[in-house]
């Protein structure tokens, strides 16, 4: 009886260390090895990978764990975890259950990030894995094992720190010197590439000859970037529009060596320059006279804030700003005949067209009263037709996505592609934004059209006593198309007005005319809108007396439903000031 006993107790106990016993028998005791080295030159020189391997394989075997999968075996920093292999290995141990170990020579190989390492190792101990280290070898189930694999951790990572500061030390001395530390520039050659960067030699190539050129035709100020590119591509220079601001920009071609490092200061290289300091300076100029994003610039000054947003109406080319003996201008760029105009004589003209929107603070309420009523009754139509509206916008997706399948799959051409998908997209832009407008609800309308009109008041000093992007703010807000600048009438004039504003000039002149005792008839004859240069100058109704609704398509004169919310949506985004 005893011995059955015996028998039955054992039986139990191997069912209760099945169940409580390490997250090794709820996984597997299978592992996986990382290997990796620093540098590509430790990779292919110092035979460290295969001894890691090697020191690796000889642990799990003298442990019995049956390693299924090798990963790294290449050169890997470890400073951050977003390495390619690493990762890999992290996404294979997560999902193959049967991994309980990752093996790594030392726990500097596997990441030197520290804390983040240490947390890293706690997640993977939580799902059953445990990192071991072949010359560490630790019992990480305990409190001292886990404390001392996390102290590794952190000594790894101040050692990496401490060699980063070293070399951020050095590299800034080497700087200062005039040696140039990173990677040779595109046209130029390293002579001694494999020495340290004070021993560094370098030589003009050819592709830095036709470089050289590319420079010259910049500074000439007669070529489009893009017929640079084409031009340097041609002669075998390695060099794309993404890349050609960042090549054009640095001191380096001129001779000097800058970065971070050295605060931005100038020294002069040891290097062979490849062009002269004023050629370098003039091609400066003309990129940041270049509104193209991708070079670092100062572009906001006040002066010309109209830069861009005000066009040349006879060619349609957009106005740049520029600085001559203390005067600033406005000069078009490419345009058949350039045209030049004193900032602040268009400013001046800029001002007179804001003032034109301006009205007395004590129409404020009335204005108010009508703009509303109308801008509700036409959102409560639209209200009713938003689940048309959605279905539409699902229709135009589902044309979007086959035609790009059509093009993947070159069922059509990119030409083709380009028309029906700009188009689709155009379409599917306009029905978001009706759907967006049936959002707006009572008080939000109320509060857009109050504030607009408490601009309105003094727009034009507004204007003039704004920051730069203030400026830019509003004549966005008020006039979204920008302006047009006509020279030699001497006038500015707008193809748009935001529909709110549009209507205060309309709104101004009918009760203009009503104090002088205009009837309703002779006014349905009059445009009511100022004769001032400037659009647009619709035929329209006048408002009701009393503030009540009218025919809006008639009172709103020729702008649509989405001009109108377009406007609206341009209000509620700009950052009002109480």
């Amino acid at each position: 009886m005893k011995k059955k006993n015996t028998t039955l107790k054992a039986q139990l106990e191997t069912l209760s260390t099945r169940k409580y016993n390490s997250h090794v028998k709820k996984r597997g005791g299978d592992g996986v090895i990382y290997t990796r080295v620093s540098s590509q030159e430790q990779a292919e020189n110092n035979g460290s990978l295969e001894v890691q391997r090697k020191y690796c394989d000889n642990y799990a075997k003298a442990n019995s764990i049956a390693i299924k999968e090798y990963f790294g075996g290449s050169y890997e920093s470890a400073k951050t975890d977003g390495r390619k292999e690493f990762t890999r290995m992290i996404e294979y141990v997560k999902k193959h259950k049967n991994i309980s170990y990752i093996i790594v020579f030392n726990y500097d190989r596997f990441s030197r990030t520290g804390s983040a390492a240490s947390h890293l190792s706690e997640e993977l101990s939580k799902q059953g894995v445990i990192v071991k280290s072949v010359t560490q070898d630790i019992d990480t189930s305990t409190a001292i094992g886990r404390l001392q694999e996390n102290f590794f951790h952190l000594l790894n990572n101040f050692d990496n720190r401490l060699k980063s500061d070293r070399t951020i030390i050095n590299t800034r001395e080497v700087m200062l010197k005039g040696y140039w530390p990173y990677a040779t520039p595109l046209g130029y050659k390293n002579l001694k590439p494999k020495h340290r960067a004070c021993f560094h030699e370098y030589e003009i190539t050819e592709e830095g000859k036709q470089l050289k050129r590319g420079f010259q035709m910049v500074a000439d100020g007669k070529h489009q970037f893009k017929e640079v590119i084409e031009y340097l591509q041609k002669r075998g220079v390695a060099i794309t529009k993404s890349s050609f601001r960042h090549v054009f920009s640095n001191p380096f071609y001129a001779g000097y060596v800058t970065g971070n490092l050295v605060g931005g200061k100038l020294v002069e290289g040891k290097h062979p320059k490849l062009i002269d300091l004023k050629t370098f300076l003039a091609v400066q100029d003309i990129l940041n006279d270049n509104p193209v994003a991708g070079v670092p610039k100062v572009s906001r000054h006040d002066e010309v804030p109209l830069k861009i947003f005000a066009r040349d109406e006879v060619s349609g080319k957009p106005f740049t700003g520029y600085i001559t003996k203390g005067s600033w201008y406005y000069k078009t760029k490419d345009a058949a005949i350039p045209v030049n105009v004193s900032s602040k004589h268009l400013n001046g003209l800029f001002v007179n067209l804001l003032s034109k929107y301006e009205y007395k603070q004590s129409l404020q309420k009335k204005f108010e009263t009508i703009i509303t009523s109308e801008l509700k009754k036409r959102l409560n139509e639209k209200t009713k037709d938003a689940g048309h509206v959605r279905k539409k916008i699902a229709e135009k997706k589902s044309l979007l996505e086959k035609v790009e399948l059509k093009f993947i799959s070159d069922q059509i051409t990119e030409e083709l592609y380009n028309k029906h998908s700009q188009q689709l997209r155009s379409e599917i832009d306009i029905l978001t934004k009706e759907i967006e407008s049936v959002s707006l609800n009572s008080s939000n309308l109320e509060k857009v059209v109050q504030t607009c009109l408490c601009i309105a008041q003094n727009l034009s000093q507004t204007w003039v006593s704004a920051q730069y992007e203030r400026k830019q703010q509003i004549q966005r807000m008020v006039f979204p198309d920008g302006i047009l600048y006509h020279k030699q009438k001497g006038v500015v004039r707008t193809p748009k007005v935001n529909f709110i504003f549009n209507e205060i000039p309309l709104l101004v002149s009918h009760l203009a005319e009503k104090e002088k005792g205009d009837s309703s008839k002779n006014r349905l004859k009059s445009t009511y809108v100022p004769r001032t240069g400037f659009e647009p100058a619709h035929l329209a109704a006048p408002p009701p007396e009393d503030g009540a609704s009218t025919n809006f398509a008639t009172w709103a004169g020729a702008q649509s439903y989405a001009e109108i919310i377009a406007g609206i949506m341009l209000c509620i985004k700009f950052p009002f000031k109480q």
